[in-house]
């Protein structure tokens, strides 16, 4: 995982809490690329309205935090068009996995609900992304505990991660407003 995402994932959490929010980081990123991977286009105000409505009762955010998180909504953006940049906004390696699999479950979640709002044309997806679609929705359900933090449940982490990555990256090309990518031709 990038450095600049870790860094900003503990910035974001204090904000957050300073300003008595109850959806975690995690949840704010995963909502936010939701919202985008569904089609929610850079220059359309409607998203901020998506995202209250969704992590904040439909309230709108104090100013501090709407800085943050229009920041957080435009690098997003940014780094869903480059591809290489893009990563989830989770916990550092560092700290236990039982918290880094709750952030990962917590983004899944906001994710879905994010795409959801924006995109309500899923049948007009391709069958990989319906398919990475049911991928995320099973990974909101993953037991949050390991047995044992060892290399075999990293291991296991880091498919997650990249196995979402690769879910939002594909939603983006698909239903995203940025640039269509070239295909990729399916591996099997």
């Amino acid at each position: 995982m990038n450095d600049n995402a870790r860094l900003n994932y503990d910035a974001l959490a204090t904000l957050l809490e300073q300003h008595n929010m109850v959806a975690t980081a995690a949840e704010v990123h995963g909502v936010i690329c939701g919202l985008i991977c569904g089609g929610m286009a850079k220059d359309d105000v409607r998203w901020q309205q998506h995202f209250n409505d969704l992590l904040n009762d439909g309230f709108g955010l104090p100013a501090e935090l709407k800085k943050a998180v229009n920041l957080l909504f435009y690098r997003v953006y940014e780094d869903l068009l480059g591809q290489q940049r893009f990563e989830l906004l989770l916990p550092v390696d560092d700290d236990p996995l039982d918290d880094r699999l709750d952030a990962m479950m917590e983004w899944a979640g906001a994710f879905l609900a994010g795409f959801g709002v924006v995109q309500q044309e899923l049948n007009k997806a391709s069958p990989e992304l319906r398919e990475m679609i049911q991928d995320i929705s099973s990974i909101t359900q993953v037991s949050a505990e390991f047995e044992q933090e060892d290399e075999e449940s990293e291991a296991a982490f880091v498919v997650l991660y990249e196995h979402l990555k690769l879910g939002a990256t594909l939603a983006f090309e698909e239903f995203g407003k940025g640039e269509p990518a070239p295909r990729r031709p399916t591996l099997h």
